[in-house]
């Protein structure tokens, strides 16, 4: 579907009002281009409202108010669609959302640059009354206003929602996001971006990876901290991708390739250090130890393909989203590692098992993707 979207930011708030580090007029424009407009014109002056009737196009127009609000994707997917279309809360309240199809779209173009600051206010009471336009009820986490200092500090708990991910675990839930909850409130309005914080995550871990690889037990146990810590950034670069819309599929898979890259180093790591610490074991580890690196290389390749045939996504927890495919176990490969308490984020299912000396076999199922006519 072909769109374009004008942003409605004209007053102070929208200017100089940031909440999770945007102001509303730059979430609304973001959100914009992540909703799929082919053109976003953002109102901020009279001058650019005045641009209006020769800016508009042969095509439906989405017209967003961002001036006093944050927005959120439930608010646009509300009217998206065909006719005139009119968001409205759960009180029945105008929600700051307008679907103009292309044969209404230079008047009211022509209305906003008259208003732009209460022209959809007007426009949304006109078609409401005259009923050329039906409602639609948002979602949750569709919007706040965020005027005053306790609006905006409600919208930030509003958006912050948002942080959690229908796949994360207990563990992720409960211990992960919320100690990495100051990391991401204090990058937020920073320039700092997620593939920025990733590569925070990439040398923490991969420090750790190094320093864990020494013969020195306190050198290990620092290493393994260094590791752990690291989580705690992967969770923020993903939640700072959330929150100002910065999320790419480039981004995603810099995370997932990290984390893989990070995984297998660590496992190498604890390898060599046990290797250095138990001289009687050194016979087996010789081979122990390129095996356990060995098995988890080769499962990459059978991640990646989830990604690319099945998931279609380079998030690490997606599962399978065809009903034309199944999984279906076929091999076991294990890798030695430590028990760190660091999530893996394995897309293959995965068993930890700890044992008195601190270490542990990893069971890596590899998946074959059959295609099937079941759903």
């Amino acid at each position: 579907m072909s769109f374009d979207v004008i942003v409605l930011a004209v007053g102070p708030a929208a200017r100089s009002h940031k909440v999770c580090g945007l102001t509303l007029a730059e979430r609304g424009r973001r959100l914009a281009n992540k909703a799929g407009a082919t053109r976003v014109h953002l109102v901020d002056s009279i001058e650019r409202a005045q641009q209006l009737p020769g800016w508009v196009a042969d095509r439906d127009v989405l017209v967003l108010r961002a001036s006093d609000q944050v927005v959120h994707f439930p608010l646009v997917d509300a009217v998206k669609g065909g006719g005139a279309r009119i968001a409205v809360g759960p009180d029945g309240v105008y929600a700051g959302a307008i679907w103009v199809p292309r044969t209404d779209a230079p008047q009211v173009a022509a209305a906003l640059a008259t208003d732009p600051e209460h022209g959809d206010i007007a426009l949304a009471k006109q078609w409401r009354e005259s009923q050329h336009a039906t409602e639609h009820v948002h979602g949750e986490i569709a919007r706040h206003r965020a005027v005053t200092a306790d609006e905006r500090k409600a919208a930030t708990r509003m958006l912050f929602q948002l942080i959690y991910k229908s796949q994360d675990g207990p563990l992720t839930k409960f211990w992960f996001r919320p100690i990495a909850y100051p990391i991401t409130r204090a990058f937020l309005p920073t320039p700092l971006t997620p593939n920025h914080v990733t590569a925070i995550a990439c040398v923490l871990a991969m420090t750790g990876c190094a320093m864990v690889a020494f013969p020195s037990y306190l050198a290990a146990v620092i290493g393994s901290l260094l590791q752990h810590v690291a989580s705690y950034f992967d969770c923020t670069d993903g939640e700072i991708a959330r929150l100002r819309h910065e999320g790419s599929k480039a981004g995603q898979w810099f995370d997932t390739l990290t984390d893989e890259a990070t995984t297998v180093l660590y496992l190498a790591g604890i390898g060599i250090h046990v290797y250095h610490r138990q001289p009687d074991w050194q016979p087996y580890l010789q081979s122990a130890i390129p095996f356990g690196v060995a098995c988890s290389l080769a499962s990459n390749p059978l991640i990646y393909f989830y990604h690319i045939k099945v998931a279609r996504s380079g998030k690490t927890q997606d599962k399978p989203v065809s009903p034309n495919y199944k999984i279906k176990t076929i091999a076991l490969t294990f890798g030695t590692g430590v028990m760190t308490g660091r999530k893996s984020r394995r897309l293959v299912k995965k068993k930890q098992t700890g044992v008195p000396t601190g270490l542990h076999v990893r069971m890596l199922a590899i998946f074959e993707f059959e295609q099937t006519d079941d759903p």
